[in-house]
């Protein structure tokens, strides 16, 4: 049985990134490519769940003070197909 298994590319670290920048109070420059990985894997989990690769800023760490949600593009992410044993 093969499944597809989705992970965060540079393009999608881009996105966060952005994201990040126009929406955290700490601001894009707080995040460093470890952080930005650790947000990217948020957002794969959430794909392994079967919802789409999305992350969330919680209201207190938001400028606007309510939950900002950024899904990531299909361009931001690498598919990968992979044989499992059943």
């Amino acid at each position: 049985m093969k499944i597809k298994q989705y992970t965060v590319n540079s393009k999608g670290l881009q996105e966060i990134h952005r994201f990040l920048a126009e929406n955290h109070k700490k601001g894009g420059d707080h995040f460093d490519e470890e952080m930005l990985r650790a947000w990217a894997q948020d957002a794969e989990f959430q794909l392994g769940e079967g919802n789409p690769a999305s992350i969330e800023i919680r209201s207190w760490d938001s400028v606007s003070g309510h939950t900002e949600n950024m899904t990531i593009s299909a361009e931001g992410l690498d598919c990968e197909e992979i044989e499992i044993e059943e």
